[in-house]
């Protein structure tokens, strides 16, 4: 059997929150070959956060689209498949906020000539990303001195 173009659309999202693109850096997605470890496409999530109104406010319809939106983020793989491939398909970021980074993997099986694309396949990242905006990292605190935190806490 020849070698068939098979789309992947990967969108890494946060858990209970949108698509997590271009304003935090976007993720890092690794597509491998599930048995051999080779890796058969690697590239960077970019893109928008995607449509509140369909990710935070309306009921999620099965087969409906929620994530796919026109400017939402995606990393999108052109593979050349011969037969049936299982592969694991893994995120890492956000990328701008290292700190906070979380990392989620799926596997599934693509077939040559058969694109996965719209929502595509979808990995959820947990966590937050905590910026701490007071003090600040020059300032130097005695034993004993009271000491007062302020941070900006969002969802990945």
């Amino acid at each position: 059997m020849s070698a068939q173009k098979t789309r992947l659309v990967v969108r890494v999202v946060s858990c209970d929150a949108k698509v997590i693109g271009t304003l935090v850096g976007g993720c890092r997605v690794t597509v491998r070959h599930r048995d051999t470890g080779e890796v058969l496409a690697r590239g960077v999530q970019q893109g928008g956060s995607g449509d509140t109104e369909a990710i935070m406010k309306q009921p999620h319809p099965r087969f409906g689209t929620v994530f796919g939106t026109e400017g939402s983020a995606c990393y999108t793989a052109e593979l050349e498949l011969a037969e049936p491939t299982p592969v694991e398909v893994t995120a890492e970021g956000p990328l701008a906020f290292p700190d906070a980074a979380q990392t989620a993997s799926k596997t599934t099986w693509l077939i040559p000539g058969e694109h996965l694309e719209g929502e595509g396949l979808t990995l959820t990242l947990h966590g937050f990303i905590v910026d701490l905006m007071s003090p600040g990292s020059a300032e130097v605190f005695h034993s004993g001195d009271p000491l007062h935190l302020e941070a900006c806490v969002k969802l990945l």
